[in-house]
């Protein structure tokens, strides 16, 4: 039995000449369909129905695909809609708890308690994507509150929070099974005793060859180059990284690039990764991802993804135009969230006191007290500046100076070209429409795999 206030709409938002069949939404819509017909009645679970001009409707689909290719959805308040198929960009299904979550966002006001309550409710529903959002909003509001700091896994360290993985990254650790251990101890782990004796023995060998290149003796430079070039030996990577991609003559760096790719397997890719987003040269970066084989472009994958989240943007950016060359669907998710990144920047100013600026990259600040010299902000964008950043004005006298945290909201252009590539679509910076595509596009076709 219906509604006893229910009615039918018919919803025509496309002009007569532009009513064609769209097999494509038509077939996605069908699938989408046939996905719900095996969920129960009382199920909790919502459809969204994206239409072409950007609006959105939600409810219940009460029925399937008719002769005209119209489907039919009862709306939350009882009244059912007829969509055409032309109108729909993408169906998909989504929990009613994701439906609520949507109303309560647009809801709260925008201070740190309200997003505090917020993330609880989250974290109660199991909506744990949603959760570590409202937390980062409550730390950029309030960088005090020691209790979201500490959930989103930062410890207080020489006086700011810092990403408890990248802190223990940068004074030489590694992750392992959740604990952070020694290089040393994770080759021990990972490593037979016949491998690490190999890897030792190169050690040796390139640093004598090595040293070479910059001896006394000038005729053993041509000797040591002709020996490193000869390297074919996969237990070599870990010494080549260490002696030659840190050195600071671009043909050398470029030489370590050349060993890598020829001796190939997950050392050298580790390497060849490495070099891709952390060399200063755009050349050397290129022929470090050009390098990375196929058969190890999976290992590449996952080490990129975990760059999306970088506290340095053009790290971030690096990591996003490598999946958009070697990435497959796994990588949409993560570059979906990367598209647009929030980043903490300290600089040393004259001003009387030390407080938090908000500010989108148009540089508008949110305060009235001095702004950051232009030039510096600038460098910061483009990502010749990385934190902290200690900005000067060149006409003042030599105050005291006391550290400003500066966010900035990058809209990375990368991340939208990769993503583009990968799915054949363009729906912009919106990280919304994209989120609610990908599933739709998980529900018509399962798991997708590969780059089609």
């Amino acid at each position: 039995m219906s509604h006893p206030y229910s009615h039918q709409i018919s919803l025509h938002l496309l002009s007569a000449g532009a009513r064609q069949p769209h097999r494509r939404y038509l077939f996605t819509v069908a699938l989408a369909l046939a996905g719900w017909s095996l969920i129960a009645p009382n199920a909790a679970k919502g459809d969204l129905v994206k239409l072409l001009n950007g609006g959105e409707v939600r409810g219940k689909i009460t029925a399937g695909i008719g002769s005209e290719g119209n489907i039919h959805l009862q709306s939350m308040t009882g009244a059912t809609i007829v969509i055409e198929s032309e109108q729909i960009q993408f169906v998909t299904t989504r929990p009613d708890i994701v439906e609520e979550y949507e109303s309560r966002s647009r809801r709260i006001k925008d201070d740190a308690e309200a997003h505090w309550e917020l993330a609880e409710w989250c974290r109660q529903r199991g909506l744990l994507p949603q959760r570590e959002h409202h937390l980062r909003r409550v730390t950029e509001l309030n960088p005090d509150n020691d209790k979201a700091q500490s959930l989103l896994g930062r410890v207080w360290h020489q006086g700011q929070w810092v990403d408890k993985d990248e802190l223990m990254t940068s004074q030489g650790y590694v992750k392992y099974k959740n604990k952070y251990i020694t290089p040393q101890e994770l080759e021990v782990i990972e490593n037979t005793a016949d491998e690490l004796e190999r890897e030792r023995g190169w050690f040796q060998k390139i640093k004598l060859w090595y040293g070479w290149l910059d001896g006394q003796h000038e005729n053993r430079r041509p000797q040591g180059l002709t020996n490193l070039a000869a390297i074919n030996d996969p237990n070599a990577a870990p010494a080549v990284m260490k002696f030659l991609s840190t050195d600071p003559r671009i043909d050398i760096r470029e030489l370590a690039v050349k060993i890598l790719v020829r001796i190939s397997g997950s050392k050298a890719t580790t390497g060849l990764v490495k070099i891709a987003l952390f060399d200063e040269s755009l050349v050397i970066r290129t022929q470090a991802l050009d390098g990375i084989g196929h058969d190890y472009a999976e290992r590449a994958q996952n080490a990129f993804v975990k760059a999306l989240k970088h506290e340095s943007n053009a790290i971030v950016c690096r990591a996003a135009n490598a999946l958009g060359q070697i990435g497959d669907k796994s990588s949409i998710a993560p570059l979906i969230e990367a598209l647009i990144t929030v980043h903490h920047y300290q600089v040393a100013m004259d001003i009387p006191n030390n407080q938090t600026y908000s500010f989108s990259t148009d540089g508008n600040f949110s305060s009235n007290t001095p702004a950051v010299p232009p030039g510096v902000m600038e460098a910061v964008r483009a990502g010749r500046l990385l934190p902290p950043v200690f900005a000067q004005s060149p006409d003042a006298p030599q105050p005291l100076k006391k550290m400003v945290t500066v966010r900035i909201e990058h809209s990375n252009v990368e991340a939208l070209t990769a993503l583009s590539k990968l799915t054949q679509q363009n729906f912009g910076f919106d990280k919304r429409t994209w989120s609610l595509w990908w599933s739709a596009e998980k529900n018509a076709s399962g798991k997708l795999k590969g780059k089609g």
